[in-house]
């Protein structure tokens, strides 16, 4: 934020940290190695060799497909093996049910997969995404309805969702490798789209880097006796929404996220061998050209990298995502988020610190996150590295509220050594590639652990000893405490793409936001993770839903999932949090913009600055009080 931002923040929203402890002791102990051992957790998906660079691949989607409160794991088939769903049984144990339930695909190359609910019907259907491999087939996505409960089985509905057929383009129509995915409503219909990229770098060729696909009705209905109708159906939008547009470079992983918090998705997209792209939504789903460098998001000189997987998450607690890029050999990237969302677009700023974070390490990283190990309150980076020169695996650990030397927070410390077996020290036994990496609670223990996806054998880089996909369990003691908060939206539907959820906690505030598509083709779970440290009791939960409305509680169940469940009643504007909105909140919210330290003060412990930032900028002002005025009656 630009000074004046910072000033009228207050202060219990930048937060008064829960006083940090000594460094909590864990460790990440490999339980995917031995098939034998008890722990074992019955995952036993081997990735195969696949497209021009076969260690490419190793995609992995982690949620709760059968709406049972356990986090579930699907993993691509790549060339022509069964793909593999693997339902979570509980006490850290998996079934591969993908047969049963009509997702093994075994005649196709599939590279990963998104789940979404496609219908807001309340469950999850499953989009996979194939892996052309320098054509222009047509057989490049399947969408598999969710038919529900009681069997929780997926029926192949591709043909009547209009079977994906690519807009022809003005050169023939290339699409090289899978680079990556996102989901997310482009167009602001309420329904959820998709985009894919792709890496291709074959000289003398024009590649297709990236292809968008919207929602819509189906106009057709279904005949009688038709069990493979889909309620809506799919079209390439690409060309109409301007992405259709060749550069120098080669497409990793998109990013579907509401940059500045005008009610949209923009499009951030990382690149290999160029500068990165960000392309800003005019609110119909067409996208302008790019303004990364513009904004800071290419380094300042900008330069160009090899940027491949990406994490998002505030690491300096006060109120928007940074953003971490992992590299080849140019060393990684950590973006803060220095926007001034008062000014809209023309407030985006980025600024790469990294080095002084000491992150500009250069280690061909591929899937990343940005998320709380230790549940002592803040986000730590843990990272996978692609080459067995060795090159390590990585864990930093976020040691927020430490300042540095610009007097902004905050710096990390490498606890990697910590970690030996996820390290893949030399000598380890475990010096294997990896490419993709989802941190999830397997077996529901309260801390985070560690699943990676290791790819198939390469005739560019010599395979490692392990390369079936990986767990790791986290041995954190329970020592601090957490909340995971698993969001359902109208109706109970899955579809809370880009809903921000905050949470407060011993007079402190954190915040996440629900991303479609992270990490190095992953998609990480919707059910949001967050440490507490010593904190008590939860004082509130507050979600900012994709369209600006809020859904807000009290208090909450610490160690313990918490399901919040939007309603009709939307909360925004309630500053005094007494579940209605009148003429006191407006009042206070008054008084509050008037005196924002003194309220502060006053109103710790409640999501006033939440529930009165009407227009969702990070400041209360006149606009926020003129805007729940003209709400009241």
């Amino acid at each position: 934020m630009h000074h004046l931002a910072r000033l009228l923040v207050p202060l219990a929203f930048l937060t008064t940290p829960v006083a940090l402890a000594a460094p909590q002791g864990f460790d990440l102990i490999e339980v995917s190695d031995d098939v034998l051992a008890p722990e074992f957790p019955g995952i036993l998906h081997q990735f195969k060799p696949v497209g021009f660079e076969p260690s490419e691949n190793g995609g992995v989607a982690v949620m709760d497909f059968d709406n049972d409160g356990l986090l579930d794991v699907y993993l691509p088939n790549t060339e022509f093996e069964p793909s593999k769903l693997y339902r979570n049984l509980g006490g850290g144990q998996f079934a591969d049910v993908a047969a049963a339930r009509g997702v093994d695909e075994l005649t196709k190359r599939r590279g990963g997969g998104l789940f979404l609910d496609v219908e807001n019907d309340g469950d999850l259907d499953l989009l996979t995404l194939g892996y052309p491999g320098y054509t222009a087939s047509q057989d490049l996505f399947t969408l598999f309805r969710n038919d529900g409960a009681p069997s929780w089985s997926f029926t192949n509905v591709t043909a009547s969702a209009g079977s994906f057929v690519l807009a022809p383009t003005s050169e023939p129509t290339l699409l090289g490798d899978l680079g990556g995915f996102a989901g997310g409503d482009v167009n602001g219909d309420g329904y959820l789209d998709f985009i894919s990229t792709y890496w291709a770098r074959l000289p003398g060729y024009l590649y297709d880097q990236m292809r968008l696909f919207l929602s819509a009705p189906n106009p057709t209905p279904a005949t009688v006796g038709q069990t493979d109708w889909s309620e809506r159906i799919f079209a390439d939008a690409t060309i109409a929404a301007g992405l259709d547009v060749w550069f120098e470079g080669s497409t990793w992983m998109p990013t579907l996220h509401d940059y500045d918090r005008d009610g949209d998705l923009d499009l951030h997209i990382n690149v290999d061998f160029g500068e990165d792209i960000l392309r800003m939504n005019d609110g119909t789903g067409n996208f302008a050209p790019s303004i990364a460098t513009a904004i800071g998001m290419n380094g300042a000189p900008a330069e160009s990298r090899n940027e491949m997987g990406v994490a998002l998450g505030d690491v300096d607690r006060d109120g928007d995502l940074d953003q971490f890029h992992s590299n080849a050999y140019w060393g990684d990237r950590m973006y803060r988020n220095d926007t001034d969302f008062t000014l809209g677009e023309a407030g985006l700023a980025f600024d790469d610190f990294a080095k002084p974070a000491h992150l500009d390490v250069a280690r061909f990283g591929w899937g990343a996150a940005l998320t709380d190990m230790d549940n002592d309150g803040d986000r730590d980076l843990i990272r996978v590295s692609g080459l067995n020169k060795p090159e390590n695996n990585w864990y930093h650990e976020n040691l927020f509220p430490m300042t540095l030397a610009d007097g902004e927070s905050t710096r990390f410390v490498d606890r990697s050594g910590n970690l030996p077996e996820f390290q893949k020290a030399q000598g380890s036994g475990d010096e294997d590639l990896a490419r993709s990496m989802v941190p999830f609670d397997y077996d529901s223990d309260g801390d985070l652990d560690i699943l990676v996806t290791r790819p198939g054998t390469s005739p560019f880089i010599s395979p490692g000893l392990h390369l079936r996909t990986g767990f790791y369990e986290n041995t954190l003691p329970a020592t601090n405490n957490w909340v995971d908060v698993d969001l359902r939206g109208l109706n109970g539907s899955r579809n809370v793409a880009n809903a921000r959820v905050h949470i407060g906690a011993a007079n402190s505030s954190q915040m996440h936001t629900v991303l479609v598509g992270s990490s190095f083709m992953a998609q990480e779970p919707d059910r949001l993770h967050f440490g507490l440290g010593g904190a008590p009791a939860l004082q509130y939960v507050v979600v900012r839903w994709a369209d600006g409305t809020h859904t807000a509680q009290a208090g909450g169940t610490i160690n313990a999932v918490n399901t919040i469940q939007r309603t009709a009643l939307d909360a925004t504007g309630d500053v005094d949090f007494d579940g209605d909105t009148d003429k006191h909140d407006l009042r206070l919210l008054k008084k509050a913009i008037e005196r924002p330290q003194q309220y502060a003060g006053l109103l710790a412990g409640t999501p006033y600055f939440q529930l009165g930032d009407i227009d969702g900028n990070g400041v209360l002002d006149a606009t926020d009080h003129a805007l729940l005025k003209a709400m009241l009656p």
